[in-house]
């Protein structure tokens, strides 16, 4: 038994180190789409400093151009990201603000994250108070029913 569990994690193991092999393998690629890498990295709300590992990663093999297309497609991910409407949602699923965005255009995104955060505390709030109270009259008409025998 202790055997095949030895063997089960070894395998899962070595499986992480597969993806992430060819998940390298792509990023290095000459097909790699460095602007729309840095778009979606930006979509996702990751910091710009993710080319820091694409570069590490590919060493030699990155092309000339890779960090000024990159940096075009985040510049524009970022500023679809950086929105009032996204902030709001983000805060509402209780996802922390990753604190990605630029300071130009922060002003927006954290006036929707706070207004989110706030909203969905108020929520909870209401619904931990209601759930009290029919926690309180259920408690009330089980005493009230054994006062009067029934």
């Amino acid at each position: 038994m202790k055997t095949k569990m030895c063997l089960f994690i070894a395998a899962i193991s070595l499986a992480g180190c597969q993806s992430t092999s060819t998940d390298n393998e792509f990023v290095c690629s000459t097909q790699t789409d460095w602007q729309q890498l840095g778009l979606t990295t930006a979509q996702k709300g990751k910091s710009v400093r993710a080319f820091d590992k694409y570069k590490a990663q590919c060493g030699e093999a990155l092309p000339p151009n890779a960090q000024d297309l990159y940096l075009d497609g985040f510049t524009a991910g970022i500023k679809e990201y950086c929105t009032y409407e996204n902030g709001f949602e983000l805060a509402q699923k209780d996802i922390e603000n990753p604190n990605v965005c630029p300071f130009e255009i922060r002003a927006e995104f954290d006036k929707g994250y706070k207004i989110g955060y706030l909203d969905r505390r108020e929520k909870k709030e209401n619904a931990d108070y209601a759930e009290r109270e029919l926690e309180r009259r259920a408690l009330q008409n089980r005493n009230g029913q054994s006062s009067t025998g029934q």
